[in-house]
């Protein structure tokens, strides 16, 4: 395992348990100020919210990299050894294609809306860090992508190699 490899790991896997954490907290924070103080907790709503996105977008990644992720194997398997094998890198560079694509246009809200100056109405926060999940998300499941491309390809190389006999 790379050295970015175990950042990302990492990276994931504390903001995935740092947002579950604190929006376990503001949802607990809602119900016994609503159930036993009569009166809401007028950021619990808000901090759930923006910790669900955070922590979707990690969990994504982390499925990009376990390959997790909805996947259609009949026609791989129904196919010729290396057609499959054609078929599924070609599934793989669409995905990466579409992660880069979502990644970009995610990238170009979180400016618009830096640049509106747009605030949160109960936490008063800069929207903008609500939406920067996603590019840091999306962008993390290219690195994902590319990481499973790269493993499938030396996986269908060793097969090769096997396969003809060598070593």
């Amino acid at each position: 395992m790379s050295r970015l490899d175990h950042m990302a790991d990492k990276f994931e896997e504390y903001v995935i348990f740092i947002a579950l954490s604190i929006m376990s907290l503001a949802i607990l924070a809602q119900i016994i100020n609503r159930s036993f103080l009569g009166r809401p907790f007028p950021y619990g709503e808000e901090i759930a919210r923006y910790m669900m996105v955070w922590a979707t977008m990690m969990g994504t990644s982390a499925g990009v990299k376990t390959g997790a992720h909805i996947g259609v194997d009949v026609l791989v398997r129904a196919l010729p050894r290396k057609a499959g094998l054609l078929w599924m890198f070609l599934i793989n560079v669409v995905a990466l294609a579409f992660y880069v694509f979502v990644g970009y246009l995610s990238t170009k809200i979180v400016y618009s809306i830096q640049g509106t100056g747009q605030i949160s109405p109960a936490l008063q926060m800069p929207m903008w860090l609500a939406y920067l999940a996603l590019p840091v998300g999306f962008a993390l499941c290219v690195f994902r992508q590319v990481q499973l491309i790269r493993t499938k390809f030396r996986e269908y190389r060793e097969r090769d190699t096997e396969g003809k006999g060598g070593a």
